[in-house]
C-alpha cells in the first residue's frame, strides 16, 4: 500500500512531459508544409532542369522528345499507371535515356527526404516552413534532446515520401499522413509517432525545452 520513495517526482515528471507539450496551431502547421511543398516542387523542377546533363546531347534530346509527347497524352492517361507503362514500352527508349529516367525518380524520392532530415537534424527541428511560423519538432520524452538519427531519418521518409505521393496519382497514402493528426489528442501525424516528436510553437515553449 505505501508507494516506493524513488517512484515519485522523477518518474511523474518522464510520464508528463509530453502531456505538458502544447500542439501547434493546426492553420499554421499548415501554411507553413505548404510552404515547404512548393519549395520543394521548384527543388524538383530544378532537378529535372540540370540533371539530365550529366548525358550527352543524343540522350537529352530523346528525353525532351519523351516529354513532349507526354504531353500529348490525356490527363486520365498521365495519371493512370498502367498507361504510363505502355507509353514508355512504346517509346522504345534506350538504355541511356532508361538509365537517366530512373536517376531522376531516385533523386526525386531522396530530395524530400533529405530536405526534412537536414531540418531535423541540423536546425533544430525546423524546416524553412516552421521556422517562418516559429515552429519546432521536438521529442515527446524528452523535448530538450534531439530524437536519434535513425528515428529523424525515418521520419523524414514518412514525411517525405507522404509530402511527394500528394503530386501523384497515388496520394490517399500521403493524405492519410498528414490527416491523422487531426484525429489524434496531440495532433500528431504518422511520421510524428515513427519519430516520437511533436509540433509546437517554439516562441511558447521551444525555448524552455532547449
Amino acid at each position: 500500500m505505501n508507494e516506493s520513495p524513488s517512484k515519485t517526482l522523477d518518474d511523474e515528471e518522464e510520464g508528463e512531459s509530453g502531456d505538458l507539450l502544447t500542439p501547434a496551431p493546426m492553420l499554421k502547421r499548415m501554411v507553413a508544409f505548404g510552404m515547404d511543398f512548393v519549395l520543394l516542387i521548384l527543388l524538383l523542377q530544378l532537378l529535372a532542369h540540370f540533371l539530365p546533363n550529366y548525358w550527352d546531347a543524343s540522350t537529352r534530346e530523346e528525353f525532351k522528345a519523351l516529354l513532349h509527347e507526354a504531353t500529348l497524352l490525356s490527363e486520365d492517361e498521365r495519371m493512370n499507371s498502367e498507361e504510363m507503362s505502355r507509353f514508355l514500352e512504346k517509346s522504345q527508349l534506350s538504355p541511356a535515356t532508361y538509365e537517366m529516367l530512373s536517376a531522376m525518380m531516385v533523386w526525386a524520392c531522396l530530395l524530400p527526404i533529405l530536405y526534412f532530415f537536414v531540418g531535423e537534424r541540423f536546425f533544430g527541428g525546423q524546416s524553412l516552413g516552421k521556422a517562418t511560423f516559429g515552429l519546432r519538432s521536438v521529442r515527446m520524452d524528452e523535448p530538450g534532446s534531439a530524437p536519434s538519427p535513425f528515428r529523424q531519418f525515418f521520419r523524414a521518409t514518412c514525411k517525405g515520401i507522404s509530402g511527394l505521393v500528394l503530386i501523384t496519382p497515388f496520394l490517399l497514402p500521403g493524405l492519410l499522413n498528414f490527416l491523422f493528426c487531426f484525429i489524434n489528442p496531440k495532433r500528431r501525424c504518422l511520421h510524428d509517432l515513427i519519430g516520437g516528436t511533436m509540433t509546437i510553437q517554439q516562441s511558447n515553449q521551444g525555448k524552455d525545452a532547449q
